[in-house]
Order: structure tokens, then C-alpha cells, then sequence
């Protein structure tokens, strides 16, 4: 018999409530549904009139899944003119497809309890807008019946470590010691992640299969506060990276930052032109999505300082939330160790800096404020643990290049500080 999961959603730091901008209906996600949702939608009875189908296909096939189709300018058949969804409308929530109901919302299962992640790609939850997280948590419980397979608890426990395995309780003290890093706000918001990388770098070497919960929380204690008195003095020492380091920090920013539309082929020779611009980093930026500013790789590099207030506190709750999820690693993150996915959850922060003070140069500010890191992050959260271009040989080379403690120590310095 399955243990009965008991859902931890993340602390009120973060918020959350549908704004109805529509974003997220118009062409940025693949709806994929399931055969109950395609069930319940065709005895709706949805007439081609009402959704200026053309005598197109309602769902379009997907490898082995479909998904619902979209109108001429991307957006799905069911956003109405008012930007909200017709099915919602007519039928309520419950009606809508699992994955419509599901978002911005990830169900991370781990062994007996399931914990709540946030994508922030929804403009509602990098702005933080809405009812804390908490407040969802009996609606969340209804879908996890949808989300949960049987048996979860029963779920392997990925690798801590390339030399060892822990079982959930003690992942979870150890992912509580790198939150208490993070939290701790009598350092700056670099230094606090400098710290992490420090730590997890420690971590990532050590053989801990079989230690007890009393001997891994003194170790922890130990580590952890070492990690904070060196992060305090820490000099921040600004290096530029090495040339094929900072190329392949630019390549991986081209993957994060692009958005391909449902529906919409990007040329070949646009994409191949982008990325070997990227790749050299002399000159302006090219429009990695549409929108993106206009600055040049050197104004970026230019434009240094700390975050402080409200742009630090937006980098902090952003970590925070996917750092207590624990969706960066196993199932949640392309079947990664621990120690690896954490990794590339810090790697963020300084690809989210470097989008934030593009978005502050296109803005004509001296520095990145809290509204310039919410849509740095947003572009930035887009990407991450989702696309399949992260998950190639080549990604996975770039990413093991660019968390190399040294690396990525340099790349949080230099654009965090």
C-alpha cells in the first residue's frame, strides 16, 4: 500500500494568483492533454464558429500525445477576446485541461511527501502578485490525484553525489542547510551564493552513504557556518572569464533566452547567425526573442554592481522557492544528482544577471532594479528544467564546464557584483 503523501508547499515568501494576462494561452507552451482532457473537451461540443477553427483539428497530434490547437497568431482556440479562457467560462475550472489547471504549479514528488514548486515564467508569480503559496495548498492536494503515479512513495531516491546516495529525509537537511545560506541577511545576496557554490563544491566530494541524522546535521552545522564567516569576508574578486569559458556562458544564455512559439519555425540561418554572434561576444547583443533591448556585450559587462533591496530580494525568493521544492535534481531536473542540480540552479543567477542588466541598459537605468530581475527571471525560469535543448551531450558538457566551482565562483562575481 502507498504511504500517504503529505504536500509542502513553499513558505509565504512567495505569492501567487491568476492576473488573467493570458501570457501563458498565447503560444509560448504546447498544451499536451491528456485522454481524459480530450474526452471532456469533445462532449463539450465546441462548434468550429466558436472557435474559428477554419475546419482545422481541435487537438493536433504531439509524438505519441496531442495537444491543442492554436489560431493564427499562436494563441490557443480557447482564449476568448476578454483574454480568458472559454472552457473556464462555460464550464468552470474543473473542465479545463490537467496541465492548464496545473500551472504555474509543479508537484515534486519525494518519496512519502510531495513538495510545490512555482515556474516564474508566469508574470503573476515573478511579480510575486496574489495569495501566498500556502493559501492554494487544498486545490493543489485535488490535482495531486491527477499528478501522482502510483506507488510514488515508493520512488527511487536519486544520487546525492557521484559516490553517494542519501534517503529523502537527509537530502532534505542538507538542502535546509544551503537555505539557511541563502536566507541569511546580514550578507549580501552575492556573497550568500558565492557561499552555496563554496559549499556545494565541499559537498560534491564527500562519501556520506550511511551517515547518521545526528552525525549529518553536525557535519552540516559545521560546514554551514564555516561557509557563512568566509562568504561575510569574502573579497568578490572580479575575473573575466577565459575565452572558451565566456563563450560557452553566452552559448547557454542562447538556449535560456530564446522562445519558440507553438506553430512558428525559426529560420535556420537566423538561428545559426544569433548563435555564432552570442559566441563571439563583440559588438550588440542580437534580439535573442522579440522584444529583447538593444545594448551591446560590453554595456552588459560594464554595468556591475551588487543587487541590494527589493532586485536582492526578488533573486532570493526566486532560489528560495525552487531550493525548498527540491525539483533541481532527479525526475525534477533531467534525472541529475543533488549536487549537480544545484549546481545549475545557482548557474541561474548569473544568467539572470546578465538579462537583468540588458533589460536596465534597454531601459536607460544606471543599475537593475526589482522590476528589470522579475523579468529576468522570468525569461530565464522559461527554460530551465523544461526545454529538451538542456538536456543534450553538448548542453550537459557546457553546463559541467561552467559549475566547475571556479567557473562558476567567477560568473556569480562577475555579474552579481
Amino acid at each position: 500500500m502507498a504511504i500517504p503523501l503529505k504536500v509542502i508547499a513553499p513558505t509565504a515568501m512567495q505569492h501567487y494568483d491568476c492576473t488573467g494576462c493570458g501570457d501563458c494561452c498565447r503560444g509560448r507552451f504546447a498544451i499536451i492533454i491528456t485522454q481524459a482532457d480530450r474526452d471532456r473537451i469533445e462532449k463539450q461540443g465546441w462548434s468550429d464558429s466558436e472557435l474559428g477553427l477554419e475546419g482545422k483539428p481541435l487537438f493536433v497530434p504531439r509524438g505519441s500525445d496531442f495537444q491543442l490547437a492554436h489560431d493564427s497568431t499562436g494563441a490557443c482556440v480557447f482564449l476568448g477576446d476578454d483574454n480568458l479562457c472559454r472552457i473556464h467560462g462555460k464550464y468552470g475550472e474543473a473542465a479545463k485541461p490537467l496541465a492548464c489547471r496545473m500551472y504555474p504549479f509543479r508537484l515534486i514528488p519525494l518519496g512519502s511527501q510531495v513538495r510545490v514548486d512555482v515556474r516564474f515564467d508566469c508574470p503573476a508569480t515573478s511579480g510575486n502578485l496574489g495569495r501566498a503559496i500556502p493559501a492554494h495548498k487544498a486545490d493543489l492536494t485535488v490535482l495531486l490525484k491527477s499528478v501522482a503515479p502510483e506507488g510514488v512513495s515508493d520512488a527511487v531516491v536519486p544520487k546525492f553525489n557521484a559516490t553517494t546516495t542519501l534517503p529523502w529525509a537527509q537530502l532534505a537537511r542538507v538542502m535546509e542547510a544551503f537555505d539557511r545560506v541563502l536566507l541569511d541577511v546580514s550578507i549580501d545576496i552575492t556573497r550568500r551564493i558565492a557561499g552555496c557554490v563554496n559549499l556545494n563544491a565541499i559537498l560534491r566530494q564527500m562519501r556520506l552513504t550511511g551517515i547518521g541524522d545526528a552525525d549529518l546535521d553536525e557535519l552540516l552545522d559545521t560546514l554551514t557556518a564555516d561557509v557563512q564567516a568566509a562568504a561575510a569576508a569574502d573579497p568578490l574578486k572580479r575575473k573575466p572569464l577565459l575565452g572558451i569559458e565566456g563563450s560557452m556562458f553566452r552559448h547557454l544564455l542562447d538556449i535560456y533566452c530564446r522562445i519558440d512559439e507553438v506553430g512558428k519555425r525559426s529560420s535556420q540561418s537566423s538561428r545559426l547567425a544569433t548563435s555564432l554572434r552570442m559566441l563571439s561576444g563583440q559588438g550588440s547583443v542580437p534580439a535573442l526573442r522579440d522584444g529583447f533591448p538593444i545594448t551591446t556585450f560590453k554595456a552588459i559587462d560594464a554595468l556591475s554592481s551588487i543587487p541590494t533591496g527589493d532586485a536582492a530580494l526578488a533573486v532570493e525568493r526566486y532560489l528560495h522557492v525552487h531550493l525548498t521544492s527540491m525539483g533541481y535534481f532527479g525526475r525534477g531536473f533531467y534525472g541529475r544528482s543533488f549536487t549537480d542540480g544545484l549546481n545549475s540552479l545557482l548557474l541561474t543567477y548569473p544568467l539572470i544577471s546578465w538579462v537583468a542588466r540588458a533589460i536596465a541598459i534597454g531601459e536607460g537605468l544606471a543599475t537593475i532594479d526589482k522590476q528589470c530581475t522579475e523579468r529576468a527571471m522570468a525569461i530565464i525560469d522559461h527554460q530551465h528544467g523544461v526545454t529538451p535543448m538542456l538536456n543534450t551531450s553538448s548542453s550537459k558538457f557546457v553546463t559541467n564546464m561552467l559549475t566547475d566551482r571556479r567557473v562558476l565562483r567567477a560568473l556569480v562575481i562577475w555579474y552579481g557584483s
